[in-house]
């Protein structure tokens, strides 16, 4: 990967009780002459990123070692686009019939090979991953299916019109920590120990709540939350003028809200940060159609 060091700061005042994140580079790696990167989603050992072309339909697959390209779909979407441990990716595909969408969860082996999860239905409400095992609520029913070593069953954060919905072994269950009158909840996860949820609220922002749904903490204007680890939450911080993004940024939070740091300047435009397993790298793309690796070091 060609390395183009943009810095190599540590950004941010630590606080006590933080244990802050060091940036040790922030590198853009070299796509192929005419490759955009609209959205990105980094694999869990951080060896490869599914990319999304701007105004192209389909998935693709660029090795960040060997700088190798390939299609996963020709139909399939970036959004809440997961990848497995084993390296399979976890993605929806949508279609119209009869003027009704349609949404069907498909899955791509690191040998090319597609599957089915869950057939095209007009009920997907979300799904999860632990390890290599898929997790997906349809229809308000939980859908298993294991590419690999099957783990424990994880909670289930998903949208159901509008609504959270946490599932816990099979049992499923409207969580509002503030409430379900003109309320829209989105990009739902729960965190790696299964303890917590972090998730937006439209119009507000992001925040995290119990697995039960109380205590929810609000973390800020921060969209598309991911968990970095079980203290920490990155998103990206953007702003508009109604019409185009005018800044955006990618910060971490603590999950209390007490602190936050900001890993990319204001100018960066930086946007959609999603984390390898480890944290070491955290990936992400600007309004360019560019696609940035942030190191961490611990």
């Amino acid at each position: 990967m060609k390395k183009v060091i943009l810095s190599a700061m540590l950004l941010g005042a630590s606080l006590f009780g933080y244990a802050q994140m060091n940036v040790a580079s922030i590198e853009k790696v070299a796509l192929p002459e005419g490759v955009y990167a609209i959205q990105a989603t980094i694999s869990p050992d951080g060896n490869f990123v599914v990319l999304s072309q701007a105004e192209k339909e389909g998935l693709q697959k660029f090795d960040l070692t060997t700088s190798a390209i390939s299609t996963v779909s020709n139909t399939g979407n970036m959004y809440d686009l997961k990848i497995a441990d084993n390296g399979t990716v976890i993605f929806r595909e949508s279609k119209t019939v009869n003027k009704l969408r349609q949404t069907a969860l498909k899955a791509v082996s690191v040998d090319g090979v597609e599957s089915t999860v869950v057939p095209f239905t007009r009920d997907l409400q979300g799904f999860a991953i632990e390890g290599s095992t898929v997790m997906a609520m349809n229809k308000g029913q939980l859908t298993t299916k294991s590419f690999g070593e099957t783990k424990t069953v994880a909670p289930v954060a998903s949208i159901d019109h509008g609504r959270m919905v946490i599932t816990v072994n099979g049992e499923s269950k409207v969580v509002a920590p503030q409430g379900t009158e003109s309320q829209s909840y989105l990009w739902p996860s729960v965190s790696p120990d299964g303890t917590r949820v972090v998730y937006y609220l439209a119009r507000y922002g992001a925040y995290v709540c119990n697995i039960d749904g109380s205590n929810p903490v609000f973390l800020g204007g921060v969209r598309a939350p991911r968990w970095y680890d079980n203290n920490t939450v990155v998103g990206m911080n953007d702003q508009d003028n109604g019409h185009v993004v005018t800044s955006s940024k990618i910060v971490a939070i603590q999950a209390d809200g007490s602190f936050s740091q900001m890993l990319t300047d204001d100018a960066s435009m930086a946007m959609y940060p999603t984390v390898s397993n480890d944290g070491s790298k955290i990936a992400f793309t600007n309004t360019n159609g560019e696609l940035f690796i942030i190191n961490i070091t611990k």
